[in-house]
């Protein structure tokens, strides 16, 4: 039986599923489209693309874990806490990525700003928790209205992490510190990392670097008409809507 406030694992998306309230389970058509919604940005667009191409690995091993969350934007914020808090209870060695959807959050401009703010503010919580500054965890979100600009590699980092629900996206900080070596205990400002840094776990730098040209060549090269496209069909899909 699952946990209370969490759901039973869903094999199809090889990883652990939460919700707060023991009576939301997989069930729920809320959270089975959110999920089918993530799932499809991950391997129609990361994965399809080659945009991170450990991406698939980490999904496979069963070292990434989603979890959904149906607060709204006024619970948003101490339910993501807790679900950190949660994060940092478990076994190191049980996930590396970790990806927590809000479905029923607002979208739009402003709510993609006011969503960066809930995540930063999020994130200065975890951080008071550790003042040592040994932070279990770097968080980035990604959201469906991030504003879109391929005038290079950097910029374009906003492209791919327009995902189809509001997500906050967790990768363990010792992992990050691992790849970076002995400079790696500084604080990384993972709001302008790459998707692919943040999932490319195993790979260095140098690598990532090369892996966020290869993606803006690949974004140019797919034409981003095309991908806009796809990812609004992905965005839509939802047999029942999250906010209906």
């Amino acid at each position: 039986a699952a946990r209370r406030g969490y759901a039973q694992a869903d094999p199809r998306v090889l990883g652990s599923v939460g919700v707060r309230r023991p009576d939301l389970t997989l069930a729920d058509p809320r959270v089975a489209d959110a999920l089918e919604r993530n799932d499809r940005y991950v391997r129609e667009f990361v994965e399809a693309f080659n945009l991170c191409p450990y991406a698939k690995r980490t999904r496979e091993a069963g070292r990434l874990q989603r979890i959904v969350l149906l607060e709204d934007a006024g619970e948003a914020l101490d339910a993501l806490c807790r679900t950190v808090e949660k994060l940092e209870a478990l076994p190191v060695d049980s996930l590396d990525v970790a990806l927590v959807i809000f479905p029923a959050l607002p979208q739009g401009k402003d709510a993609a700003q006011a969503f960066e703010q809930m995540v930063a503010a999020a994130r200065e919580r975890m951080q008071s928790r550790h003042p040592g500054g040994d932070t279990p965890f770097y968080c980035v979100p990604f959201h469906p209205d991030f504003t879109e600009d391929l005038g290079d590699e950097h910029r374009a980092v906003r492209f791919i992490r327009r995902s189809p629900d509001p997500t906050v996206q967790f990768v363990r900080a010792s992992v990050l510190r691992a790849v970076r070596g002995a400079g790696a205990a500084d604080y990384v400002d993972t709001a302008a990392m790459s998707a692919a840094e943040l999932m490319a776990v195993s790979a260095p730098p140098s690598v990532s670097d090369r892996i966020a040209r290869a993606n803006l060549r690949t974004l140019q090269a797919q034409a981003p008409d095309r991908l806009r496209r796809l990812l609004a069909e992905i965005r839509t899909h939802d047999n029942s809507r999250a906010d209906s």
